[in-house]
């Protein structure tokens, strides 16, 4: 659950961040931003629960020998 919260809230600032830096964005500007930060951080999120899994297995391999 931190792990998403934390991802949120960095997806959260990149979305602000770049709305601030790039001025006035239009309604369809700052969804798209809004949905481009949100497939980062669904693929970012994919990603670490991918290494978790693996590091579980490799934990679970190392444990039953």
């Amino acid at each position: 659950m931190t792990k998403n919260i934390k991802l949120a809230s960095l997806s959260a600032a990149a979305l602000l961040s770049a709305s601030l830096l790039g001025g006035c964005a239009t309604d369809q500007e700052a969804r798209d931003m809004a949905q481009a930060a949100m497939d980062a951080a669904n693929s970012a999120q994919a990603c670490c629960e991918a290494n978790e899994d693996r590091i579980n297995r490799m934990y679970q391999k190392i444990m039953s020998k």
